[in-house]
Order: C-alpha cells, then structure tokens, then sequence
C-alpha cells in the first residue's frame, strides 16, 4: 500500500491498492487523510480491517521512500 508523487500526480502503488477498485478510488479521493511518508509513523498507525484505512503515507518520490 503506497501513495506517491511523480510529476505532480499523485500514485498509488502496492498489489492492496492496485488490486481493490474500490479502495483506489477511495485513496485518491479527497475523503482520506494524506500524511508525510515516515516509515516510524506507518509502522505505529493503527487501521480498522472491516473498512478503507483512514489515513495514507505519501512519500515525495520513489527515491525519497528508499532514503528513509
């Protein structure tokens, strides 16, 4: 599961996302909260598993996400 941003859009990425049509949708929509990519604070979120998480980690490139 992943959002990032490559040349002003923002992509999701991950086989969770890009194999539910549903959550896709929902993830790109403007009804999640988008956080910083940090890997300390995706590792500690907590996320209900009956619905679409709540909150997405977007981090500013590929590149940006290897270095943290």
């Amino acid at each position: 599961f992943g959002l990032c941003r490559q040349e002003g859009q923002l992509k999701a990425f991950g086989a969770g996302l890009l194999s539910s049509f549903g959550e896709l949708q929902y993830c790109l929509s403007d009804k999640p909260e988008l956080r910083e990519f940090e890997p300390k604070a995706t590792g500690e979120q907590k996320y209900p598993i009956t619905e679409y998480q709540p909150v997405y980690f977007v981090a500013n490139s590929f590149e940006d996400a290897k270095e943290k």
